[in-house]
C-alpha cells in the first residue's frame, strides 16, 4: 500500500527529530515544496524541532521576486523563519538548468550553514524519481545512474518525499485549503526533464510507468549499493594511503576491467579532487592506459604517476584550495585535510593554512620523509606574512599537525 505523505515524511525524519536538530526546508512556492513545508510545520509543532525556510530567486523570469514573496508571507503567518536567497552571478551562458541546481544548492548550503541547520529538506518526489531514471536510461547510464536520487544525497540534504507522488501532494494542500504557485518552465518543451515528463503517460500504455521506473531505480540502488562494497573491499586489499596521497598496486591496471577498479579510481578522484562529479569513463580509461605505457598524466586535479607497477594518485599542486585563516584549534584545508595547532596556540591574524608549494625550501628534512616532492608541495603548511611556520607532513612539524579526515573506503561506503 502506498505510503500517505505524512507517513513517508515521519518515516524519513525519524532519526533527524531531537534537541540538537535544526531543520530547514527549501521552498520555491510550486506545489511540491509547499506541501513539504506544510508537513514539516506540522511535524515541527509535534515534535517541538524548529523549522526554518528558504526560498532560492534565480531571477530568471520576471515573477521570480514575487513568487518568494508570497512564500515569505506564508510563512511569516506561520511563525517560520523565511530567507528569500538571490542567485546573481549567472554568466548567461551553458546549461541554465544545470547551473541553476548548482547554484541553489550552493546557497543553500552557504543558509545552512550560517543558521546552523543540520537537516535541509527538498521536495522532490516519486514522480522527479521516475523522469529522472528516463533521463538517464536515454543518456545511457550505468547501475549509479540508474538508482535515480538518493533520499540522502549528503549529510545535509534530504528528500523525505521520494515515496510520494505530485499528485498526491497536491491533493494534501487542497485539502488544508493551501494555494501553491505553477512555474510556468515546467510546461517548457525546450528542457529534457519536461520532455520526460511527457512522455510518461505513453509509455505507462507500453507498461513502462512512473512506478516501474522508480521500482526500477530501488532495484539499481540496492545493486549499487553492493559494487560500492566491493570497491571498498578493493581499496582496503590494493591501496594505501601516504601523505595524502593514494598508491595503487598492480591490480588498478590489471585487464580487462571489470566495474570495481574504474569506480574505485572515479571515486579516488572525487575524494582527492574535490569535484562533486565523476569524470567520464573515456578519461578515466585513457589516463589508465596511459600509465600502463609508464606515462604521467593529470586528470581532475590528481597527478597519475606510475609507481613500482602500479599507480600513485597525487593531488595536484595548482589545484589546491587557496589560503585559508586559522579557524582555532582545528582548521579544514583542500577538503580532506585537518591542520591541528599545538597546545596553548593563540591565533593570530595572519596565519594562514595553505599548499606548501614553493615554501618546501625551508624544509630541511623533506627528503627524510620518503614520499615524491610534488606530493609534499601540495600538503598543508601554516605560515604568516614572514614565511613558514610549520609544514607538518614535509617533517616541519613545529607541534603543528595535519591528518587526512577520511579514507578511501570510507568515502566509497559513503556513497
Amino acid at each position: 500500500m502506498p505510503l500517505t505523505p505524512e507517513a513517508a515524511f515521519t518515516n524519513a525524519l525519524a532519526t533527524v527529530r531531537g534537541p540538537e536538530a535544526r531543520v530547514g526546508v527549501a521552498v520555491s512556492g510550486g506545489g511540491d515544496s509547499m506541501a513539504l513545508l506544510v508537513l514539516a510545520i506540522e511535524w515541527g509543532r509535534r515534535t517541538g524541532t524548529q523549522i526554518y525556510a528558504a526560498t532560492v530567486d534565480h531571477g530568471l523570469r520576471p515573477a521570480s521576486a514575487d513568487e518568494a514573496q508570497v512564500v515569505a508571507t506564508f510563512c511569516a503567518a506561520h511563525d517560520i523563519p523565511h530567507q528569500t536567497l538571490v542567485w546573481n552571478d549567472w554568466d548567461r551562458k551553458g546549461n541554465v538548468q544545470a547551473k541553476a541546481r548548482d547554484a541553489r544548492r550552493g546557497l543553500l548550503r552557504g543558509w545552512a550553514q550560517h543558521l546552523g541547520l543540520t537537516t535541509v529538506l527538498l521536495g522532490h518526489t516519486a514522480d522527479d524519481q521516475a523522469e529522472t531514471v528516463l533521463m538517464r536510461l536515454a543518456r545511457g547510464s550505468g547501475v549509479d545512474g540508474l538508482a535515480g536520487m538518493a533520499a540522502r544525497p549528503d549529510a545535509l540534504f534530504l528528500r523525505p518525499l521520494l515515496p510520494v507522488t505530485r499528485a498526491d501532494l497536491r491533493t494534501l494542500l487542497m485539502d488544508r485549503g493551501i494555494a501553491w504557485q505553477d512555474d510556468p518552465s515546467n510546461d517548457d518543451l525546450r528542457f529534457d526533464r519536461v520532455k520526460a515528463r511527457q512522455m510518461l503517460p505513453v509509455l505507462a500504455e507500453l507498461g513502462l510507468s512512473a512506478d516501474r521506473l522508480v521500482q526500477t531505480a530501488a532495484h539499481m540502488e540496492r545493486a549499487a549499493a553492493s559494487l560500492w562494497q566491493a570497491a571498498a573491499a578493493f581499496a582496503r586489499g590494493h591501496c594505501r594511503s601516504e601523505a595524502g596521497d593514494l598508491v595503487f598496486d598492480s591490480a588498478i591496471l590489471a585487464e580487462p576491467w571489470g566495474d570495481t577498479e574504474p569506480r574505485c579510481l572515479a571515486a579516488a578522484l572525487r575524494w582527492m579532487g574535490g569535484r562533486g562529479y565523476r569524470p567520464r569513463f573515456t578519461a578515466l580509461s585513457d589516463a589508465v592506459q596511459a600509465v600502463r605505457r609508464a606515462e604521467q598524466r593529470t586528470l581532475n586535479g590528481v597527478l597519475w604517476i606510475p609507481e613500482a607497477g602500479g599507480l600513485r594518485l597525487s593531488r595536484e599542486l595548482s589545484a589546491t584550495q587557496a589560503p585559508v585563516c586559522l579557524s582555532g584549534e582545528t582548521t579544514m584545508w583542500d577538503g580532506r585535510w585537518e591542520v591541528v595547532a599545538p597546545d596553548g596556540y593563540a591565533a593570530e591574524p595572519d596565519n594562514r593554512v595553505g599548499a606548501l608549494g614553493d615554501l618546501i625550501i625551508d624544509c630541511p628534512d623533506w627528503r627524510s620523509v620518503g614520499v615524491p616532492r610534488s606530493t609534499l608541495m601540495a600538503s598543508p603548511c601554516i605560515f604568516d606574512k614572514t614565511g613558514l611556520i610549520a609544514a607538518p607532513i614535509a617533517g616541519f612539524g613545529a607541534g603543528w599537525t595535519a591528518r587526512i579526515v577520511a579514507d578511501l573506503p570510507c568515502f566509497l561506503l559513503s556513497h
